[in-house]
């Protein structure tokens, strides 16, 4: 039987074999070395012809295989080189006899021969032999190379001789039916005469005319010979023969392409010429051809598999990489077929590892990440399945988990509901006898097997690294330089530090995670299976510091869609530290993945600093806690915050606790307020704290953000501190409305009487009460006056409010800090109060609500007057008495308060009676006398007294108006300053004397 060298390839049929053997005792290595010589004449030129012979050599050849050289040529060994040493003549004729023994095996085929001798010298050597070569040594033979040409071209004229005899054979119908060596029994006794004989003898006889034409380098001539031949062969249903025809015609199609050679060499090719795909069209019939024929059906079941892997290969070098896993995985089958008494499934599983590139398949997960599914996702699970049933035939249990996880993985899409429950339960039997896990696993031949992560189970879409708290973020002290200073540079710009530093931002986080805290990582994940995921021992795969990662278990729901998982963990050390991933425990096999083999995954950064540690403080407060943001503060995010109701002027105190609940004192402690109509209110103090601790005061409520900024231990030495913020809401209703206000004069020129409208806008009962006065009862809804008798207030002594304020430049804004003043001084004189029944107090305030004209109402004019009749004081609410025909002496005292100089002032007195019907009589020539003038001058007010007389010549009651004539002087001073009441003077008969 022929054992077939399937290892040539189309080159080959345009070749003459050559066999190079050793005859007798030649060391291996001085042979080698001789054979490499002889085989580097691979070709040869023709003289006086443009042709070319190519020459193949073997050093081991089966005679079987040379009886199948009338099918195809390049089979049949037509030349032998004998290679043999010999050191004396006494040897030569054994030698010699062994060589013509060695010649007897290919007799048949033999154009031509040569023996080397080497070693041998004296009268033999001498010798001119046409078939042997005599050389000294192995060392001394310079021309083996030429000898061998001379050979080969010996070779060719036998060749060229038998090509021409075959074609130009003139016998007629007599032509020699060529045959393969197992048909010579089956063609005795036929017809030779018959119609179909002869076409099958002509048909063959030009496939072998074909053979011939292109061994002799005629290609043209064997494409022609080739055409014929398959046309006769088709006809006669001579299918071997046909396959031999159709081989032919591909090689000389090939060699005729792809000039260049296609035994494992890049192909230089022209570039009209189609491409290596097309040739495997054209390849296609021969290798079917083979595919069906060339099995025989007697083979046993070793033969078999070396069929079918041979055909794996040959199919490989063709291009046919899938058709080649074919056969390669049915070779895999055919080493455990039920007729096999011991079946081998190392060496199935061994085939069936070959067969993975053919369909696709990589046992590395991360050849699936990149890009869209390649290959027949049911073959390829089907070829796993087979995998992983044959480890576990080989008792090899993790190899099935790993290759059982590899399917679970990438074929995750492409499986049932039905498949997805059989896999994992599959993968559930098998790990509870062995565990799976991300060692790599090292096949007895080399091959190792990458860890198979389920990124899958569950689907990760996004992960975010979480700040902390608001209330335990780190904050950098102002003026602290940076520790790492490795990226200073003395230039101002330098490219390639910049772009180092872009892409450490890129991947850094801008803001630290403190040592000890407890630090969060949130992912968004999605369960792909029809049921329930289990996921065990969940946590962080971290670098760059020491880090406890705090694992935690889930149940995530069937299909369910987004979930967010919070992982946790405590950095232990500072410095940087970066988030490579999460591991998991899914169905038993415990999964490292890792961010970068994560598909479609939106991460903010992986990489944050983590500070040394710092104290942690811990808030409560006596009112209950809100959800309410303060609206000094709607951009800040407040970690708690208080609220409460009251009415316009009630008071709520505000008990603050503090605790220290960390492990590390708090050596510093800063209050700061800000509230949000006046602006910063900042309250320090070093306090120290220690661990579980406790710090208490009390505030009044406002619309405020109370910052208690702390820090201690190693996080303090590097500059760092913590801020605590608590919002105060006061959600403010009112208590009662300032209508109207007014003012009247009162008796005396230093009080006047403010009149208050008042409006009860709550749904209660509401008491009204102030200094000195009595209260007023409103009901809901209702208003009433309130008349108060105040003293006039002396606004000159209040500071300026530009002296306070520097900062208050405009005019306008000097006049309402100036009338602010003015109302607080007179609401807390007012002291106006307010109670709802018995338990909701507070205090009303005037303020924002006096004008001008009622401020100046009730200034204390700082020019200060007092009228003096006969040397008693006299004002509106005093009636003085005189005796008609009486002098009566008038003194006006003025006094300047003020810091401004007044004067120079005329002041002149004028009497009139008022009759009570507004009606006011001027003329009191006649009625009243002034005894010398009653206009006095003044030329600088700071303590002046102006005196003078008058008498009454009637009784009646008269009124005197101290007036002031207009002067420039006072243009530029208030009113106030220069208005008195009337003085009101009663002139009585003088009393009867006793007797009269």
């Amino acid at each position: 039987m022929s054992i077939p060298d399937y290892m040539q390839c189309a080159e080959d049929h345009q070749t003459v074999l050559v066999v190079v053997q050793p005859v007798g005792i030649v060391p291996e290595d001085q042979f080698f070395r001789i054979y490499k010589r002889i085989a580097s004449v691979r070709q040869l030129s023709i003289r006086d012809s443009q042709r070319l012979l190519f020459i193949r050599y073997r050093h081991h050849y089966l005679p079987e295989n040379n009886e199948w050289g009338d099918f195809q040529t390049h089979r049949k060994v037509v030349g032998l080189i004998a290679v043999t040493t010999c050191s004396s003549s006494r040897d030569w004729p054994h030698t010699a006899d062994r060589f013509h023994a060695q010649k007897e095996v290919y007799s048949s085929t033999l154009y031509d021969s040569r023996l080397l001798v080497f070693g041998l010298q004296g009268e033999i050597a001498e010798q001119s032999r046409p078939d042997m070569v005599f050389y000294p040594s192995f060392e001394e033979c310079s021309d083996v190379e030429r000898r061998v040409e001379d050979f080969v071209e010996s070779i060719f004229i036998v060749l060229e001789s038998k090509r021409l005899d075959r074609a130009t054979d003139k016998s007629g119908d007599k032509i020699p039916l060529l045959c393969v060596p197992f048909e010579k029994k089956d063609f005795v006794g036929l017809d030779t005469d018959s119609r179909h004989y002869k076409k099958r003898s002509q048909g063959r006889m030009r496939k072998h005319v074909g053979d011939l034409c292109l061994q002799a380098g005629m290609l043209q001539d064997a494409l022609v010979h080739y055409h014929m031949a398959v046309e006769l062969l088709r006809a006669v249903n001579d299918f071997l023969w046909l396959g031999g025809a159709l081989e032919g015609l591909c090689s000389a199609s090939v060699i005729f392409h792809y000039p260049g050679g296609t035994a494992g060499k890049a192909a230089g090719c022209k570039p009209s010429v189609c491409q290596p795909a097309d040739a495997g069209k054209r390849h296609r019939p021969g290798s079917h051809a083979f595919a069906t024929n060339g099995m025989h059906p007697a083979l046993s079941e070793e033969e078999k598999i070396q069929r079918y892997s041979i055909l794996s290969e040959l199919y490989e070098l063709i291009g046919f990489h899938r058709k080649s896993a074919f056969f390669k995985r049915v070779a895999a089958m055919q080493c455990v077929a039920p007729t096999i008494s011991e079946p081998g499934w190392r060496a199935c599983y061994k085939l069936l590892l070959e067969t993975l590139p053919g369909y696709s398949l990589s046992l590395d997960p991360k050849d699936f990440s990149k890009g869209t599914h390649r290959g027949w996702a049911a073959v390829q699970m089907r070829l796993l399945h087979e995998l992983v049933y044959a480890s576990r035939r080989m008792g090899n249990p993790a190899l099935s988990v790993r290759h059982l996880s590899f399917l679970l993985q990438t074929m995750l899409d492409f499986l049932s509901d039905q498949e997805k429950k059989e896999v994992t339960q599959s993968l559930e039997n098998y790990t509870s006898k062995c565990p799976g896990g991300m060692e790599i696993i090292t096949l007895p031949d080399g091959l190792t097997l990458p860890p198979v992560p389920f990124t899958k189970l569950p689907i990760v879409r996004s992960v975010k690294l979480l700040n902390l708290p608001v209330s335990l973020q780190p904050h950098k002290l102002k003026g602290v330089l940076e520790g790492n200073l490795s990226n200073a540079s003395p230039f101002i710009y330098s490219p390639i530090l910049m772009q180092s530093r872009g892409e450490e931002r890129c991947k850094k986080i801008d803001f630290q995670w403190v040592q000890g805290d407890v630090c969060e990582v949130q992912l968004m994940v999605y369960n792909p299976m029809p049921y329930e995921l289990r996921v065990e021992n969940m946590g962080l795969l971290t670098s760059g510091v020491e880090f406890e990662s705090l694992p935690a278990a889930l149940f995530l729901p069937a299909e369910s869609g987004l979930y967010p998982v919070t992982l946790v963990g405590v950095p232990r050390t500072a410095g940087n530290i970066t988030v490579n991933g999460y591991h998991t425990s899914v169905f038993g096999v415990s999964s490292d993945c890792l961010l970068e083999d994560l598909v479609g995954v939106k991460a903010s950064g992986c990489l944050v600093e983590v500070i040394p540690s710092l104290p942690r403080l811990q808030l409560s407060t006596s009112l209950p806690r809100s959800t309410h943001s303060s609206q000094a503060t709607s951009k800040e995010e407040l970690p708690s915050s208080v609220s409460v109701q009251l009415f316009n002027g009630e008071l709520q105190q505000l008990t603050i606790t503090l605790e220290n609940i960390g492990s590390i004192d708090i050596e510093t402690l800063e209050l700061t307020s800000k509230n949000n109509n006046k602006g910063k209110n900042n309250k320090s103090c070093s306090v120290c704290v220690c661990c579980c601790s406790f710090f208490s005061f009390i505030l009044s409520t406002l619309e405020a953000v109370l910052k208690f900024k702390y820090s201690g231990g190693a996080g303090k030495v590097e500059g760092y501190y913590r801020e605590l913020s608590l919002g105060v809401h006061v959600n403010v209703e009112p208590s009662l409305f300032f209508t109207r206000v007014s003012t009247l004069p009162a008796t005396s020129t230093r009080q006047c009487h403010l009149l208050l409208d008042i409006f009860n806008p709550t749904e209660h009962e509401l008491t009204v009460s102030a200094k000195n006065n009595q209260d007023l009862v409103l009901h809901a809804s209702e208003c009433q006056r309130m008349a108060i008798q105040v003293d006039r207030f002396d606004f000159e002594s209040l500071p300026q409010a530009g002296q306070q304020t520097p900062h208050l430049s405009s005019p306008k804004q000097l006049e309402e800090e100036r009338q602010l003043a003015h109302g607080c001084q007179i609401s807390s004189k007012l002291g106006i109060c307010w109670s709802i029944i018995s338990f909701r107090h507070g205090e009303a305030s005037v303020e924002g609500v006096l004008n001008q004209l009622v401020l100046e109402h009730l200034q204390l004019a700082p020019l200060q007057w007092d009228v003096l009749l006969n040397g008693k004081p006299c004002d509106c609410d005093v009636v003085a008495e005189c005796i008609v025909g009486d002098a009566v002496t008038l003194e006006v005292k003025l006094t300047n308060l003020s810091k401004n100089t007044v004067g120079p002032l005329a002041l002149m007195v004028v009497p009139f009676q008022d009759y009570q019907n507004g009606v006011q009589n001027y003329d009191m020539d006649e009625a009243v006398t002034f005894i010398g003038s009653n206009i006095f001058c003044i030329s600088t007010v700071s303590y002046s007294v102006c005196e003078g007389a008058l008498m009454f010549l009637y009784t009646g009651d008269f009124y005197l108006n101290i007036r002031f004539q207009d002067d420039s002087a006072r243009r530029g001073l208030p009113l106030a300053w220069f208005t008195l009441p009337s003085v009101h003077i009663r002139a009585l008969d003088a009393p009867l004397q006793a007797g009269a």
